[in-house]
């Protein structure tokens, strides 16, 4: 019976909509204090804790230990009786996301054989993990039927002691004192220590807003409330802007993308055949020194990252010795006679920038544009 008082004197399982109460303040060392009753959600469950206030303090984070729910304050109380509130902002995204959170593991499993492995309540994004892979096109029927159950404002209730309750992710049955179970109509029955809204249409919307694979199963994110508008008016306006820049309706934005990435793998593949062609003259008009005794041709053009390293190779054929190209800062040395690596060195001593190579072939960035009469100085000196 005392587990069972203590379990009730929990307002956030039992009224969840009691935000603002005068308490009985227990003191402990280190600026930290136990209630009675119990307002702030502790940190456990996966949902961060409750903050607010303890008369003059502010609770800065609150934990079990020990059985106690303890609340960490920015400064020390007596004992006494004073007014706590929680901060309405932050319990209103833990509760409806984890409801919301409840709604879609229930759904999950009873209408697509999806088990819930894992879940995550967290400040900015939501997850819920799988045991098994997922299409698209299950999480939007996912999606459609979870909106359905919040729309229909069914309550959530507390229940205690329910028989044969398991948590979510275990086989195991629950062992403790008293079993807290939140029950939310035929959707959704499962023990439960966290903090939820009193109906379903107190979420307001849930989103699901993308899935990656994790394992042998999938990882759901979510979002719920007024996290959940934000994503959708964000989305919203770069539909918005993406229809505008393309001239197409939202179902066209696919082909239409998709027809320019085709256009722009294609121009990519002109420019570098044009640039081939081009090449030879480039390095047949490199500029040529002798750097201890030996040719060394500089060409500064540019030329696409990717083929600097070709055009380098063929001033070399051309000077029979070192070929150096430059691309805006990409940067490429080969060498049948000089150590080519020893000359990038060189080079980015003067200039700045990370590369490596053998001597034969060496490449890397420059940190800043260079000429061709700075190169050959460089090589000079």
């Amino acid at each position: 019976m005392d587990c069972y008082n203590r379990a009730m004197k929990r307002l956030y399982w039992t009224q969840p909509d009691t935000l603002e109460a005068e308490v009985v303040v227990t003191a402990m060392e280190g600026g930290r204090a136990v209630t009675d009753p119990v307002l702030f959600h502790p940190d456990e469950g996966g949902q961060p804790p409750d903050l607010g206030t303890l008369g003059e303090a502010n609770v800065l984070g609150v934990e079990v230990v020990d059985g106690q729910i303890v609340h960490r304050l920015d400064r020390p109380l007596s004992d006494g009786r004073y007014g706590a509130r929680v901060d309405r902002l932050r319990r209103e995204h833990t509760a409806s996301h984890h409801t919301a959170q409840h709604i879609i593991s229930g759904i999950a499993l009873e209408r697509f054989g999806l088990r819930t492995t894992g879940v995550h309540i967290g400040l900015e994004r939501c997850t819920v993990d799988f045991d098994r892979k997922v299409e698209w096109e299950t999480v939007m029927a996912l999606e459609r039927e979870v909106m359905e159950v919040v729309m229909l404002d069914v309550p959530v209730e507390t229940v205690f002691d329910e028989a044969d309750v398991r948590v979510r992710d275990e086989l195991k049955p629950i062992e403790a004192d008293v079993i807290r179970v939140v029950k939310i109509g035929a959707w959704d029955q499962s023990a439960c220590c966290g903090a939820h809204v009193r109906t379903t249409g107190r979420i307001g919307v849930v989103r699901l807003c993308d899935i990656e694979s994790k394992k042998e199963g999938t990882r759901l994110f979510f979002l719920a409330g007024r996290k959940a508008l934000e994503y959708s008016q964000q989305e919203t306006n770069v539909l918005r802007e993406l229809r505008k820049a393309a001239s197409c309706s939202t179902p066209e934005l696919l082909a239409t993308f998709e027809k320019a990435q085709a256009q722009d793998r294609d121009l990519t593949k002109e420019v570098a055949r044009l640039w081939t062609q081009m090449l030879p003259g480039l390095a047949a008009s490199a500029q040529v020194r002798e750097v201890q005794s030996l040719k060394v041709g500089v060409q500064v053009a540019e030329v696409p990252p990717q083929l600097v390293a070709k055009l380098a190779g063929l001033i070399a054929e051309v000077t029979e010795g070192v070929g150096i190209a430059v691309g805006g800062t990409r940067v490429a040395i080969s060498s049948r006679t000089l150590d080519a690596a020893a000359l990038l060195k060189t080079i980015q001593s003067a200039a700045g920038g990370k590369g490596g190579g053998s001597p034969g072939a060496a490449n890397g960035n420059l940190g800043r544009a260079v000429t061709v009469e700075e190169i050959l100085t460089i090589l000079k000196s």
